[in-house]
């Protein structure tokens, strides 16, 4: 350990304010600890941590793509995605923020720090938390905009906090065979057992090198890259595609309609059932998206797309597939604690 560490540690604030409002939730209980102001503006939030079980799950079984997405962790609440908290009428604009989990906060002497300025400052550390596990813990910290001195606060007075939209995650794991050159239609109950009708429209076989080789050659015709740029762009892209889709192979690109405002996600059952590969550029290549053109189908609703994961010959008919699991937009909503 070098001197330099402790000077990095020992962080100071001009300011602290207290706050200590816990706030119980179905997913467990929020403790918004407070604020500091310094270089920049933060208010700070403890939280559950729900991917610490999840880090320690034991895992036993062949590691597929359908485990491990499978194995995913649920999407969990958290107020590192809010807008803005009200402390009565003043407004606190959220700019950005981090979530930092507590297990290893004996090794983080910053946070340490920051809880023992708390208690001086007339923290009191609420019942539920005096036992509770780190592990099982994480420190949210929001940066606070254009907020220079730290605002009034005291006990009574009210809290509003804005929560921005965001997407849920569903498990679906629907078969789908689908055959290129041809549309089909199937039907699925949502998490809360309505009907949903998805009608796909169009399955496409895409040439990425090619698809490649147009979107350099629209670059250099806007002139917005030297060709220095468009060289090494094109060896990039291409040292990629080696690993992810030998040339003459094809990605399936899917167009589909859904009679609710949600997003699916299609997997071949082929790539569902092997197991990771290890190289980079081809995780990059397995993030493709397909945006159509239009944005309303031949059905009146929202266009969308999706590419699966597995190259496949050119002269594919059919791909033994699954809808896997499907995006429910949440809309922005506000609380009042």
């Amino acid at each position: 350990m070098r001197f330099s560490f402790l000077k990095e540690a020992c962080e100071a604030w001009d300011d602290l304010l207290v706050i200590g409002k816990t706030i119980e939730r179905d997913t467990g209980n929020y403790h918004i600890l407070g604020m500091t102001s310094g270089d920049e503006t933060k208010l700070y939030v403890i939280e559950p941590y729900a991917q610490g079980a999840y880090a320690r799950r034991k895992r036993t079984g062949a590691r597929t793509h359908r485990r491990l997405e499978k194995e995913l962790p649920e999407q969990a609440f958290s107020y590192l995605h809010c807008s803005d908290f009200y402390l009565g009428q003043q407004r606190l604009c959220v700019s950005g923020g981090t979530a930092q989990p507590m297990g290893d906060a004996s090794q983080e002497y910053g946070m340490l720090q920051l809880f023992f300025a708390m208690l001086r400052a007339g923290w009191r550390i609420p019942p539920w938390l005096e036992c509770a596990d780190w592990g099982n813990l994480q420190l949210v910290i929001l940066e606070i905009a254009q907020q220079k001195e730290l605002p009034h606060y005291s006990p009574e007075m009210q809290i509003t906090i804005r929560h921005r939209a965001s997407y849920v995650r569903h498990l679906l794991e629907k078969t789908v065979t689908l055959q290129v050159g041809k549309s089909r239609s199937f039907c699925f109950a949502d998490e809360a057992h309505n009907p949903v009708q998805c009608y796909i429209n169009a399955v496409t076989l895409i040439d990425p090198w090619k698809s490649t080789q147009d979107q350099l050659a629209r670059l250099a015709a806007a002139g917005k890259a030297s060709p220095e740029q468009l060289r090494a762009a094109e060896q990039q892209c291409a040292a990629a595609l080696a690993q992810s889709c030998p040339k003459g192979a094809r990605y399936v690109g899917i167009e589909y309609e859904c009679s609710r405002d949600i997003s699916l996600q299609f997997y071949a059952k082929a790539y569902l059932k092997a197991s990771p590969a290890p190289s980079k550029a081809q995780d990059a290549f397995l993030m493709m998206r397909l945006t159509p053109e239009q944005k309303t189908g031949t059905h009146g609703l929202m266009l969308r797309g999706c590419v699966l994961q597995t190259p496949v010959p050119p002269d594919t008919e059919k791909i033994p597939a699954e809808a896997f699991c499907y995006f429910e937009k949440t809309e922005a909503w506000e609380e009042t604690v």
